[in-house]
């Protein structure tokens, strides 16, 4: 019981603090944190090396232009864990008013054909508040967490997200209730760049060749739905800008195969142009590109899909 009691605290606590204060809170926090987690320190930088030698970012071929970035990321993570903790603070209009859509002719047009939409985003900005802004708005969302924060408070984000019509579901879910929301005309939001998934394609991201989650993709084959590249992006004082940046349609004129794999190098694509432009909130700390031999390598990815 501690632990959801702690988590109450927290966020009582954090939605009296003015964005000004959390975001120097963020940026303090970070600071002691960065030395500390080499873990997360190595792996976000090995990650901006990999995005710098893509060359969609050759301003992060500096090594002190690639340390600035790796503590901005630090410091967005922090940023998004007050957001979320501070939810509190959003209540009626509040978040109409400080949000900020671009591309929703987009997500209509694609939402037209009544087979819902099944969206990928990348743990960029604020994810968590991009899906509570789309349910404000009066699109039914459902969403797929894992482990949150910790097993003991997974259950308390969830509900914390139900509270906000958000529908939820875990991985050991399946596809069926994801399924159901596409046939009534519902979102299903997924994040592309997590490593939770149970099946994954080759597909190239910033000039490499590794894993990438096909659940989107089969989601999408499998209900006819439209497959939709967003992503989020924190403007400060508690504002944010949730983009719809393309749609792609399964093709059933394609082997089921050859479909799948169309449709995840589209997904990945996507990211990697989010990423790219706002690489400074990307809040991703494990390395996503493994040195060659390892799992993560093209041989080792073509291997994987084969078995």
């Amino acid at each position: 019981m501690l632990a959801p009691v702690t988590l109450e605290i927290a966020c009582r606590i954090a939605s009296t603090l003015p964005p000004e204060t959390r975001a120097v809170l963020a940026r303090g926090l970070a600071r002691l944190q960065y030395p500390l987690d080499g873990r997360r320190r190595r792996s976000a930088l090995a990650n901006l090396e990999a995005i710098a030698a893509s060359g969609m970012r050759p301003d992060l071929a500096d090594p002190a232009a690639r340390e600035g970035a790796a503590r901005s990321m630090f410091a967005a993570y922090l940023a998004f864990l007050l957001e979320y903790l501070a939810q509190g603070r959003l209540r009626g209009r509040s978040l109409e008013t400080r949000a900020r859509w671009s591309g929703m002719e987009t997500l209509y047009a694609a939402l037209s054909a009544g087979r819902g939409g099944v969206i990928c985003l990348p743990h960029l900005g604020n994810w968590e508040i991009a899906g509570l802004a789309l349910a404000r708005a009066g699109f039914r969302v459902h969403v797929v967490t894992g482990v949150q924060w910790s097993r003991a408070l997974t259950g308390v984000a969830r509900e914390m997200k139900e509270r906000e019509r958000l529908r939820v579901s875990s991985p050991a879910d399946g596809f069926v209730p994801l399924l159901a929301t596409l046939r009534s005309g519902g979102l299903v939001a997924l994040m592309a760049d997590g490593d939770v998934y149970s099946r994954s394609l080759p597909a190239r991201f910033f000039g490499r060749t590794i894993p990438f989650p096909a659940g989107p993709a089969i989601l999408a084959r499998r209900a006819g739905a439209p497959l939709l590249h967003a992503h989020a992006e924190r403007l400060g004082g508690d504002r944010w800008r949730f983009a719809v940046d393309g749609a792609d349609l399964p093709d059933r004129s394609l082997p089921v195969d050859a479909d799948l794999r169309r449709l995840t190098q589209r997904a990945a694509s996507a990211l990697e142009r989010s990423i790219a432009a706002h690489v400074e909130q990307w809040c991703v700390f494990r390395p996503m590109f493994p040195v060659a031999g390892t799992a993560g390598s093209p041989g080792a990815a073509e291997r994987a899909h084969a078995a």
